[in-house]
């Protein structure tokens, strides 16, 4: 079956190639181009040249070509994705052969795929939509493919009924190819109906029309496989001597055996069918040589034909091991290709060579055979069922387009009241949305002047605090200098005694001294330096405050902080609103890791990257799970406080590895 679904899959191609007239303009070079295209990359290329231009009936015949070559490929795919443009297209622009031939390109399509229902689907629409607008451009076409799917299915009836159809229009197309299909269908459905007399018939009418088509290519293996069907339809009537003639004259039209295998194949299994018939010995060599020859082309069907013409024959000369073994081979690979019509062939014979297992084989047939009709009954229901719903499809859509008018006047009478109450709607919006706008606005000027008196008050607080630890710096530094040191150093002055007096008892008893007053003055000096020098480094500013959220929390933890701030920050020219927001970022952050993550080291870096500030703040922590843990308010509002000042808040965590925060603005 799948033989005559792959020849008649170029049917809707090779007509929708012809015909084409050139037009004289800027698209004729693209158009050029398709034709010498041979690769699915130039045919890319063209395609995203034709999407410059807007589409018309020259660019749906190029897009047409295109979608050819692809098929020709074998980018079937790509064929598919054309066709599906060619179609949504040609619907936008009513261009109705653009419809049809996108609908039968989809058919084609499927037909490659063997999905008979949606290839049956597609070719029904197009024929629906041809007849709809008495457009026949391809309706010869859909009839022959309908034909080619209803053989498929076994119903050879309406196979025969539609190519009837398809020869009415296809007549005086003198497209020869499509005619000797047409007529090829008939005399098949003819010979499987049991009429051989009318299969001859139109058997004979394809092979005379064979002298008319000009692909010279083909032509041989047309004629090759005409004479095959003559031979099926000789050997119904059991008159082996005529087959046996038809099946030499086939052979000797072209050397098939290497240009045309599957045709070769066929015509020598007649061969040596016809000589098994008339009891000559020599059939088996024949049978031989096509098996071989299949499995070297990997042809499934002339494999299984050869294992069965040798299993009958080796049962005909009682060699039951050979013809059981050649059976077997015939029933595994009709169970792996879902041969049905050959695996109840073998089946039958099975049950002749094995009369010890033939009730089971019978029953196995029989079963089979039920199954078959069942679901050909199933096939056949389902097809006349999208018949049915495609034309329901039509008639729904020409109730809606009346449905459609019909509201449209409706839709008019309503259409200015309508607009007058939105435009009245919209206007009261406006007005309200201005309003309430306004008093957003000047809520944000307030919060913004409250943030700034909030943190003037911080600096204030901080400036008090740093001006009282001045001063206390001070007066220990004078106490120290003052006081102490020149306590001390009257007591120094006061040992020069051992200028006067030398004597060992003396200087023994002075000099450990001497040794310590000398050892504390330098302390107190050093201590007294450095608290002089540490009042000048200190300065009220952002990173003051900071720390001192450190000190905070050192007062009741052991956590150890270090902060690392580039120098290149300069926080005087940041906005008091930023800085507001940063501090209470770090502020929520610092009081989280005291409160909850058992960390025992703190780092805050800040740093300067061209026109940003980095700060990363990170501990060494529990962690916890950030997909998760139910999210606090604090989280949220930190991520709140960064979007108000348009920075980037990234948070990162890990199970036992402690917890991250960066801010970027």
């Amino acid at each position: 079956m799948r033989s005559i679904i792959k020849i008649t899959t170029l049917l809707f191609l090779m007509l929708s190639c012809q015909d084409k007239k050139a037009l004289k303009t800027n698209k004729d070079f693209i158009t050029y181009k398709i034709k010498l295209a041979t690769s699915q990359k130039e045919l890319k290329l063209i395609e995203t040249e034709l999407e410059k231009y807007n589409y018309d009936t020259i660019i749906r015949n190029n897009l047409d070509a295109i979608s050819d070559k692809y098929y020709d490929l074998e980018k079937f795919e790509d064929y598919n994705r054309i066709s599906t443009t060619i179609l949504k297209k040609s619907k936008k622009i009513n261009d109705t052969t653009g419809i049809i031939e996108g609908l039968c390109k989809k058919g084609a399509y499927y037909s490659n795929m063997y999905r008979l229902d949606s290839m049956y689907y597609y070719y029904t629409k197009a024929e629906n939509f041809s007849l709809e607008t008495k457009n026949k451009y391809l309706l010869g076409t859909i009839y022959l493919n309908k034909a080619v799917i209803n053989q498929n299915l076994n119903d050879y009836y309406n196979s025969e009924k539609n190519s009837f159809e398809a020869l009415k229009i296809l007549k005086n197309k003198h497209n020869y190819y499509l005619l000797y299909n047409a007529f090829l269908n008939i005399g098949y459905a003819s010979h499987i109906q049991n009429d051989p007399v009318e299969a001859i018939k139109y058997f004979k009418k394809a092979l005379e029309i064979t002298d008319k088509i000009e692909n010279k290519k083909i032509v041989l293996s047309l004629k090759g496989q005409v004479y095959y069907y003559y031979c099926l339809a000789y050997n119904k009537k059991n008159n082996y001597e005529i087959s046996l003639n038809y099946a030499k004259k086939g052979l000797i039209i072209d050397n098939f055996k290497i240009k045309d295998p599957h045709v070769f194949c066929n015509l020598n299994n007649c061969l040596g069918y016809s000589k098994l018939k008339l009891n000559d010995i020599n059939a088996k060599n024949h049978f031989i040589e096509s098996l071989n020859i299949a499995k070297q082309t990997n042809n499934i069907l002339a494999i299984n034909t050869s294992n069965l013409y040798l299993s009958e024959y080796y049962l005909k000369y009682n060699n039951l091991q050979k013809a059981y073994e050649y059976s077997n081979d015939a029933l595994t690979i009709a169970n792996e290709n879902k041969l049905t019509d050959d695996k109840l062939k073998t089946l039958l014979l099975l049950a002749k060579i094995s009369p010890n297992k033939a009730t089971t084989y019978f029953e196995e047939y029989k079963t089979l055979s039920d199954s078959i009709i069942n679901t050909e009954r199933q096939t056949r229901d389902k097809f006349a069922r999208i018949d049915y719903e495609t034309n329901e499809i039509i008639s729904e859509k020409d109730s809606i387009q009346k449905e459609k008018e019909s509201i449209l006047q409706q839709l008019w009478s309503i259409s200015s009241i309508a607009v007058f109450v939105i435009l009245m709607i919209l206007l009261f919006y406006f007005i309200k949305s201005r309003n309430i706008k306004n008093k957003e606005l000047k809520f944000i000027q307030e919060q913004q002047n409250s943030k700034e008196e909030i943190y003037d008050l911080m600096l204030n607080q901080q400036h008090h605090i740093e001006e009282g630890k001045y001063l206390e710096k001070n007066r220990i530094s004078q106490e120290l200098h003052d006081g102490i040191m020149g306590k001390l150093t009257a007591i120094r002055l006061n040992l020069f005694i051992l200028k006067k007096r030398k004597d060992e008892e003396t200087i023994e008893k002075c000099l450990p001294y001497i040794d310590d007053l000398q050892n504390i003055e330098k302390e107190i000096r050093q201590i007294s330096h450095d608290l002089n020098q540490n009042v000048f480094d200190d300065n009220v500013t952002f990173i003051s405050i900071v720390e001192n959220l450190f000190t905070m929390i050192k007062g009741h933890s052991d956590i150890e902080f270090k902060l690392k701030v580039d120098e290149r920050i300069d926080w005087e020219i940041i906005n008091i609103n930023i800085k507001i927001n940063i501090y209470r970022i770090i502020q929520e952050a610092l009081q989280n890791i005291d409160k909850y993550s058992q960390a025992t080291r703190v780092n805050l870096n800040m740093n300067k990257k061209e026109n940003e500030i980095h700060i990363k703040i990170s501990d060494n922590g529990i962690g916890f799970k950030i997909d998760t843990n139910k999210k606090g308010i604090g989280i949220e509002n930190m991520k709140k406080r960064m979007a108000e000042i348009n920075g980037k808040f990234i948070l990162e965590s890990k199970i036992n590895k402690g917890t991250t925060i960066n801010l970027i603005f």
